[in-house]
């Protein structure tokens, strides 16, 4: 096992892109077949030291495996996978990525099908419409134009940069040209809203064109859980994001949700290992959408392989960074 640093662009809130840094972590099986996955944690998923770029807790696990043969050390990597997912989220998704990978060549060479249906031709066409992502604010009009124009119907737009008064009107403009092109409207409040923000932002979400209200309040909010356990209010779907930190507390919500039956949307780079997660895709299809961490390169293809399983479930279409 080795790893090197790359470096990564993410958009910002505001249609701005910054520069960021990650790990590629690459493994080796027995048979020389190489594969090799990414650890890019966001901005405030790095603050939190889980998954420290320094390497530290990928030498110890190195350490760990040096000593043993083939056999016991892919017994150790596992049981690593088990047991501290939960703690380095982000490096069990790099891991799992590699292992994934390795899994994919090995069946390619033995020329046995693929029963997961990843490892595709990243350049074919996606078997869902494109999601842009609209800018917070004005701005946000004029990116819509720009995808429209491009034939961009689904769109999510970040909320809670500016007072709700201000920004329900630009909402009603938005809102306004999509129901010219059958367009529809995901709204994202990255958990920013207070109590007295809450009630007219459902109230809006109730139009027809919204598809869902995502992450309306911080994870940390007592009045969130009071309102994904009261009954559903007519004509609102809700939607987790922020609150979502790893995939024990994903498959806790797939198998009890509360009343409210938000969907859950994943950013698989940020949770855990993606062979459990497409495992879990599979056993609760439709129950997940999955959305970008804006990842590099290696990250990307395994969030578009599990895209395409969520896809085959009847999960709406992942948002995956589009821009205009």
């Amino acid at each position: 096992m080795c790893w090197r640093p790359f470096s990564l662009w993410r958009w910002r809130r505001d249609g701005e892109q910054r520069r960021d840094q990650g790990l590629h972590v690459e493994l080796e099986d027995p048979h020389g077949l190489q594969a090799a996955g990414e650890i890019s944690p966001l901005p405030e998923r790095g603050r939190s030291g889980a998954d420290p770029l320094h390497g530290g807790h990928l030498q110890a696990l190195r350490r760990q495996l040096e000593p043993l043969d083939v056999t016991a050390g892919c017994r150790q990597l596992d049981h690593w996978l088990r047991h501290m997912a939960c703690r380095h989220p982000c490096t069990a998704f790099a891991l799992g990525s590699a292992l994934w990978r390795l899994d994919q060549q090995r069946h390619r060479d033995s020329g046995e099908p693929l029963c997961d249906g990843a490892g595709g031709n990243p350049a074919a066409e996606p078997p869902w419409p494109t999601v842009g992502v609209l800018p917070s604010g004005p701005p946000a009009l004029r990116a819509l134009e720009r995808g429209l124009a491009r034939g961009w119907r689904c769109w999510k737009w970040k909320i809670g940069a500016l007072p709700w008064r201000q920004e329900q009107p630009l909402l009603a403009a938005l809102l306004s040209r999509l129901a010219a092109v059958d367009g529809t409207l995901r709204l994202d409040a990255n958990g920013r809203m207070n109590a007295a923000e809450l009630s007219p932002w459902l109230e809006a979400a109730a139009d027809p064109r919204i598809s869902w209200l995502e992450q309306p309040l911080a994870p940390t909010d007592p009045l969130l859980e009071r309102l994904l356990c009261s009954p559903p209010i007519p004509g609102v779907q809700l939607a987790l994001d922020e609150s979502l930190t790893q995939l024990d507390q994903v498959e806790e919500l797939l198998r009890a949700p509360p009343e409210n039956r938000p969907l859950l949307v994943i950013k698989p780079s940020q949770l855990g290992d993606p062979r459990r997660l497409a495992g879990l895709l599979r056993a609760w299809p439709g129950r997940c959408v999955i959305s970008t961490g804006f990842e590099g390169r290696l990250g990307r293809a395994v969030v578009h392989d599990l895209a395409k399983l969520a896809a085959v479930g009847g999960s709406p279409a992942p948002g995956l960074g589009a821009t205009a």
